[in-house]
C-alpha cells in the first residue's frame, strides 16, 4: 500500500502550565497522519534576551515546547514574526528544543546558510521536501551570514491611485516582493526540486485582517509553484484564508492558528490598535484567557494532502474548533459547527476571487473531513 497523507496547521505556540495537555483534544487526529507541519510561532527559552526591535513578546519557558512530537509534529517552520522574541539565543534555544525531540525545521538557524537549508523525508516510496521564509517580522529578524535569524522575503508596499497621488482619489496599496529575493526563492525550489518528489513551500506573509489577501501573497504563492513547488503554505494572519488549486497544486493562504497560547492581551484594550481593527483587535475576550482574538479565530483547520505515492491524489481539510481552554477540537461528522467553518471558507474563498468549492462533509478517521474540488 503506497497511500499517505500529509497533514498541516497554522501556528503553534504553548504557555500555560500544563503544556503536556496543549493538544489533548487533537493529538489523535494529528497522530494518524504520516507527516504533520505546523508553524512555531514564538521562542522557547528560559534566558531571554529581548531585541529593541520586539513587539510583544511570544516567549516561554524551554520546557513548554518537549512535548511537540508527542503531540503529532514532524517538521515546523519556524520563520515568522516572533521567532526572535527572545534574542538569538532565543531562537536557538527554540532550535534545540524542537530537534531535540527528532522535529525538522525550516526557515530559520545559526546563520542565512542553515535558515534558507531544505529538510527531506521519505514516506512510502516519496521524497518530501520542505523550505520556509517569511515575510512578516520586526527589523532584524532575518539572518545574516554569521548571525542568526531567519529565512527573509521583503516585500515593497507602496500606494497607487488611477491618476497617482491626488487630492481626493482613493488609494490602493500595492505590494511586490524584492525581485532579487524571488529569484532566491525560485532558485532555492528548483535546486530542492532535482532532490525530492514533492516540494512544500513554507510562507509567514500577510495582514492581520480577517479574510484578505494581499497582492504579494497571491503573486508568490503562484511563483513558488511555477518553478517546482508541489503545495504552499501560508500562514501569520491568525485568520482562516481561502484554499486555492493552481495548476491542480494546492495553496493555503492561511491555516488560520491551531493551539496558540497568548497571554498579556490587557496591554491592548485601548488605543489606536483597537480603534483602527474594532473587534477584529487582540484584546481580552471574557471565557477565553488564553486566546484574545475575535470569534472568527477559533475556526481553525488540520490541511490534507492524500499522496498516491508521489502523486497527489486529493486535497481537503478537518473543521476544528477552538475551545475555551485553547484546545483545537477536530469536529465529528454531524455537528453543526462544522458546516459552518465549511461555510465560512466558501465565504472567503468567494470575497479573496478564487474558483475553489468544496465538497460535502464526510467523515475520515473518525472526523468530519470536507474534500477540495
Amino acid at each position: 500500500m503506497t497511500t499517505w497523507t500529509f497533514g498541516a496547521v497554522g501556528d503553534v505556540f504553548i504557555d500555560r502550565p500544563n503544556p503536556e495537555r496543549a493538544f489533548t483534544a487533537s493529538s489523535l487526529l494529528l497522530r494518524q497522519l504520516d507527516l504533520v507541519f505546523g508553524n512555531c510561532e514564538g521562542a522557547y527559552t528560559d534566558n531571554p534576551l529581548y531585541p529593541p526591535s520586539v513587539g510583544w513578546r511570544v516567549v516561554a519557558p524551554y520546557a513548554n515546547g518537549a512535548d511537540l512530537q508527542k503531540a503529532g509534529f514532524h517538521v515546523m517552520a519556524v520563520a515568522n514574526n516572533h521567532c526572535v522574541d527572545g534574542g538569538h539565543v532565543g531562537l536557538l534555544d527554540t532550535l534545540r528544543q524542537l530537534r531535540g525531540q527528532g522535529i525538522q525545521t525550516v526557515g530559520a538557524g545559526a546563520n542565512l546558510q542553515e535558515a534558507l537549508a531544505p529538510v527531506t523525508f521519505e514516506r512510502k516510496g516519496a521524497k518530501i521536501g520542505f523550505i520556509g521564509f517569511a515575510s512578516v517580522y520586526p527589523s532584524g529578524y532575518e539572518a545574516r551570514a554569521e548571525r542568526p535569524g531567519l529565512a527573509p522575503m521583503r516585500v515593497h508596499y507602496w500606494i497607487n491611485t488611477a491618476y497617482g497621488l491626488e487630492s481626493g482619489v482613493p488609494p490602493h496599496i500595492r505590494s511586490n516582493v524584492y525581485p532579487e529575493d524571488v529569484d532566491l526563492m525560485k532558485s532555492n525550489i528548483e535546486d530542492l526540486r532535482k532532490q525530492v518528489d514533492i516540494v512544500v513551500v513554507s510562507h509567514h506573509w500577510g495582514q492581520y485582517r480577517s479574510a484578505y489577501l494581499t497582492e504579494y501573497e497571491r503573486s508568490l504563492a503562484r511563483v513558488a509553484i511555477d518553478c517546482g513547488a508541489d503545495i504552499v503554505l501560508g500562514h501569520h494572519h491568525h485568520f482562516l484564508r481561502g484554499i486555492e488549486v493552481y495548476k491542480e497544486k494546492p495553496i493555503f493562504y492561511g491555516l488560520g492558528h491551531f493551539v496558540f497560547d497568548l497571554t498579556g492581551a490587557e496591554c491592548v484594550q485601548g488605543g489606536y490598535l483597537r480603534q483602527e481593527l474594532g473587534e477584529d483587535c487582540i484584546f481580552p475576550r471574557p471565557g477565553y484567557p488564553l486566546s484574545p482574538f475575535p470569534e472568527d479565530t477559533r475556526m481553525t483547520m488540520v490541511a490534507a494532502c492524500d499522496f498516491d505515492g508521489r502523486m497527489l491524489s486529493s486535497v481537503g481539510f478537518f473543521p476544528c474548533l477552538i475551545d475555551e481552554k485553547n484546545y483545537a477540537n477536530p469536529l465529528k461528522l454531524g455537528d453543526p459547527r462544522a458546516e459552518r467553518i465549511v461555510d465560512y471558507m466558501s465565504t472567503i474563498t468567494f470575497r479573496a476571487d478564487l474558483k475553489t468549492n468544496y465538497g460535502p462533509i464526510t467523515e475520515r478517521l473518525g472526523f468530519a473531513y470536507a474534500r477540495v474540488l
